[in-house]
């Protein structure tokens, strides 16, 4: 059984800087663990089949849905993601507390269902620095970079929604506050 109160959702916009202290509160903590997504799209380069995702078919992915094995499935930016129940299970038999990093719409599911989970969102320092992040990845064309920016505001005017936020400015104090949120 998933001891909700050992669940934390971190959301925040794209470009924000949420795998980055991610990563470095895994590193800083060890009972904190990533639950592993599910997701339709394609790995990128240097993402690992079941280490930074578990990449599916459209059809595994809706046929595991359909199963009840997610926790929450949504589509973002053209693909599927969702969490899989069996990814909490195995961290919190470990002893880990499950982080879960995803966006506002499944965040708020998951609120919704079990308000007892600790929910925190990463703010920019600004609009402009996320902005220039964004930019600075040289990833993408300026029409998706737009696209993330509109839906990046869009997420910015929910972070009141989640029990706690905190700007990341400079990643080591960023992971400082997430610790002392920790039960």
């Amino acid at each position: 059984m998933i001891d909700w109160t050992r669940v934390v959702i971190l959301s925040g916009p794209s470009g924000v800087g949420k795998d980055t202290v991610l990563n470095a509160w895994i590193e800083a903590d060890p009972r904190i663990m990533k639950v592993r997504t599910c997701t339709t799209r394609d790995p990128r380069g240097g993402e690992i089949a079941g280490v930074h995702y578990t990449f599916l078919t459209h059809e595994q992915f809706h046929e595991l849905h359909a199963a009840g094995a997610f926790l929450e499935a949504m589509p973002v930016h053209d693909h599927w993601y969702a969490t899989p129940y069996s990814q909490l299970e195995e961290i919190q038999e470990k002893g880990g507390i499950a982080v879960l990093s995803i966006d506002v719409q499944g965040a708020a599911d998951v609120r919704e269902r079990y308000p007892e989970v600790i929910s925190i969102f990463i703010l920019p320092p600004s609009f402009a620095e996320l902005e220039r992040r964004l930019r600075s990845r040289g990833t993408e064309d300026e029409a998706r970079i737009l696209r993330r920016l509109e839906v990046a505001r869009q997420e910015l005017s929910r972070a009141n929604e989640y029990t706690h936020q905190v700007v990341n400015e400079q990643v080591e104090e960023t992971v400082l506050l997430l610790r002392g949120l920790m039960p």
